[in-house]
This record gives structure tokens, sequence and C-alpha cells, in this order.
């Protein structure tokens, strides 16, 4: 059960369904928020010696310093009276980028929380970025919120997508919070392996849901030249599924975001949270 949720402000369009939905989770868990608003520090001017001083980036900084105290005072105040434990630090990316920053203060959560992409444009790339980065550096479940998701309701529908590999074993169990909590569990199988060893494999997933107190319906689809994202997020909408769990990133994360995966195509298509592990 979380008991820690962390959600960094990313300055894309998700940002506020994805806060919103980590209330939603608190509460239902009784969990300690934390939202990070990052101050995204812009670096002095280089020059063939190193970095040139400009005294006007001083004030460039204080300026950008000021609006982030200012925005996390706003949003301090926005979520007082929610009946949850929240706390909104502001910390600074001078020599780092934000979605490094967002990195380090995940690993003492639970949960991180994250905007979606909306897009392929750039917000839809510095959105993936953050997930990207939680996923693959914090060590931690990622949720990712796309803009106008909710949270995932306990007694709502929860689609699995399983594959045999670690990325999908980690997500099956950190998704087993919310899992329990589902009135309809469909485990999503593509093309699993022929034979009495592949149908051994499902009857094994079963089980093992089933000694957690998750009864979850197997769902064998044949892909037949669809891809498996495509079958994953069809399944979804015919259920219709509160949240999505899979594992994250099999391949790596250039050749899925460049030339097409499961993880990006779920990222950019999916119309409901995505619980991702890797």
């Amino acid at each position: 059960m979380p008991r820690s949720l962390y959600v960094p402000v990313t300055a894309t369009p998700g940002d506020e369904a994805a806060i919103t939905a980590a209330l939603a989770l608190a509460r239902r868990f009784d969990a300690q928020l934390t939202i990070l608003e990052i101050v995204n520090l812009p670096m002095p001017t280089a020059n063939p010696w190193g970095l040139m001083p400009d005294i006007a980036i001083g004030d460039v900084h204080d300026r950008w310093r000021a609006q982030g105290q200012a925005n996390a005072a706003s949003r301090r105040a926005a979520l007082a009276g929610h009946g949850v434990q929240v706390e909104v630090r502001v910390v600074e990316a001078l020599f780092s980028d934000p979605p490094r920053v967002s990195v380090d203060m995940a690993h003492n959560a639970d949960l991180a929380v994250v905007a979606g992409p909306a897009n392929d444009g750039a917000e839809g790339s510095v959105a993936h970025d953050f997930v990207a980065s939680l996923l693959l550096g914090s060590g931690r479940p990622v949720l990712v919120v796309p803009p106008g998701a909710a949270a995932p309701e306990a007694g709502g529908a929860v689609l699995l997508a399983w594959r045999p590999g670690a990325e999908a074993a980690r997500a099956l169990h950190d998704a087993l919070p919310l899992l329990r909590d589902a009135s309809r569990v469909d485990v999503v199988v593509v093309d699993p392996s022929p034979g009495a060893e592949g149908e051994q494999a499902l009857v094994d997933v079963a089980a093992h849901l089933a000694r957690h107190a998750v009864r979850a319906d197997m769902v064998v689809q044949a892909a037949r030249g669809r891809a498996v994202s495509a079958i994953v997020l069809e399944h979804a909408r015919e259920m219709p599924a509160q949240l999505i769990v899979a594992g994250g990133y099999g391949h790596s994360r250039l050749r899925e975001w460049v030339m097409g995966g499961v993880t990006r195509e779920l990222l950019l298509g999916s119309p409901v949270p995505l619980l991702l592990s890797h």
C-alpha cells in the first residue's frame, strides 16, 4: 500500500490532472503527497574559454526563483483543506535538466505520479522526458496521467498487459494495492508461447494473483499483424478500464521512442492512467 506519493511539476498540460489524481490516491491510501516545483534556471553563456560571467543572468535567476516560490505558495493555498498531507517543495535545476532533478526525490516515494504526453510536439517530448527519467532512473513505479484523465477508483476495472519478463513482473507487483481494490482485472496476453508451456505460464500468473486476493480473467489475443499496443488499448476501451498496468521500456528508450514500441504507443494513445514499472 503506497504511503508516499510524489508529483514533479512538468509545466505541460497534464500537470493538473496528475496532481488531482495524486490527491485522490493520497486520500484513498492515507498517503503523504509531495509536489516538486522545479525552477529551471538558464545557464550562463559559454565561450571558447569557458562560461562567460553575465551580470544580467543573476537578475533572471532571481526573477525565476521568485516566480517558483510564488507558484509553490499558490499551489499550497489551492491544496489546503483537501484532507491530505501535502508538501510543496521548490528546487532549482541549473547544471541538470528538470527531468533529471525530478528523479532524486522519487527514490524516497512509493509511487511517482507524472503528467503524460499530450501530443507528439514539444510539450509531449518534455512530458515523455519526465516519464522516461523517472521510470529508468528512480527504481520506483510511475503512474502516468494523460491530460484530463481521472485517477483510478476503488471498484473500477484494471487491465494488466502481461508478457513474461522482469518489467511486467515488477509492474504486476507494484500494482497489487490497486488490483486488490478492483472490481475487474483482465490480464491481456498477446501471442503467448504455444503449447503446454505457454498455457501453464498463464495458469501460474492467475494463481499468483489469486494468492494476493486478486481475481483475474486471462484474455488471450492473437496479434494477426496488429500492434500489441493497439490490442491493449482496444480492450481497455471495451472493458472500459480505468487503469492500464504494463512493464515499461523492455527495449531501449531511444529505440522505442524513435522507431515505435509498446511503451511509446501506450504513452501517446492511452486515455486512462498508465502504471509503468521497469
